[in-house]
């Protein structure tokens, strides 16, 4: 009689009748819209709904579902679905996977017997050392040198060593500054050559100061490394090289580095770069750094 219960549709759309979709959702027999928790965060290519298990099965060009997107670059790509997910229509939300997703996009899904199978452009799982989470083995910065570059001649807050290790507030003997109206750099050289993975930064915001913008280069021979932050109204992982934003707040921001394993592999030291400031100039409050560690297959 051409009635239905629900429909599920995907696509490259974002907007249906002033409801926000993330790239999915359903329609019930009376017009209603459902995203779907939020959908995912990009366009969808294939669906397959499972009368059997009462699941739908979403393929496309993604990396995650909404839900699943954290606030936190150091964590988002741990809980990526690549390509991926599965939807629960009793619990109306999305199942978590056993594994970390597709290394490529998904067009199409077929059942067999008992089994869902899916067919697209990949190879493999997803499943290597670019989707565990990266802040899980810090640098020892106590063990490091520390430079201040353009550093405050106010006593107090002209010491790079003091926004290591550190929960102390922002105040003197806590903080790092620079000299008004002046850019400046904050020097870490490693003990050990090391492959860095996340810096995480705490901005100032001491009468008004704090860094805006930031330029990560390698010590050893300056070249601007290529770095990446969650949007957090996007909720979207963006990239940045010449000029990465920092708010101006007492929350942490983490930057994943983003460089292919040649570039990062060695690396002697980073250079951050502050080469924009809130009022009279820039510093920090706190700074960690992360390596890539060992992980399991």
């Amino acid at each position: 009689d051409g009635s239905f219960a629900r429909a599920f549709m995907g696509g490259s759309v974002s907007s249906l009748n002033s409801t926000n979709v993330g790239y999915v959702f359903s329609i019930d027999g009376s017009g209603k819209i459902d995203s779907m928790a939020g959908g995912v965060n990009g366009p969808v290519n294939a669906l397959y709904c499972d009368n059997d298990t009462q699941l739908v099965y979403v393929g496309g060009n993604f990396t995650s579902t909404v839900a699943g997107l954290t606030t936190s670059v150091a964590t988002m790509r741990a809980v990526s679905t690549g390509s991926l997910a599965i939807y629960e229509t009793a619990t109306a939300a999305w199942r978590a996977l056993s594994f970390h997703g597709l290394d490529g996009p998904v067009f199409d899904f077929t059942k067999v017997k008992d089994r869902v199978y899916a067919v697209g452009a990949f190879t493999s799982t997803a499943d290597n050392a670019t989707h565990i989470a990266l802040g899980e083995q810090p640098i020892n910065l106590n063990a490091c040198t520390l430079t201040g570059g353009n550093s405050a001649e106010t006593e107090g807050f002209n010491d790079p060593q003091n926004i290591i290790c550190t929960s102390g507030a922002d105040s003197t003997g806590n903080t790092w500054l620079m000299r008004d109206k002046l850019p400046g750099y904050y020097r870490i050289d490693f003990p050990f050559r090391t492959t860095p993975s996340l810096l995480r930064l705490m901005n100032t915001a001491y009468e008004g100061r704090g860094t805006k913008a930031i330029r990560v280069e390698a010590a050893q021979n300056n070249q601007v490394l290529a770095m990446s932050y969650l949007d957090p109204e996007l909720r979207t992982e963006m990239f940045c090289g010449q000029s990465c934003p920092l708010p101006q707040d007492y929350n942490w921001h983490e930057f994943r580095f983003v460089d292919n394993d040649e570039t990062l592999a060695n690396i002697t030291g980073v250079i951050i770069n502050i080469v924009d400031w809130y009022g009279m100039g820039g510093g920090f409050n706190k700074v960690e750094m992360y390596q890539r560690g060992k992980y399991p297959l």
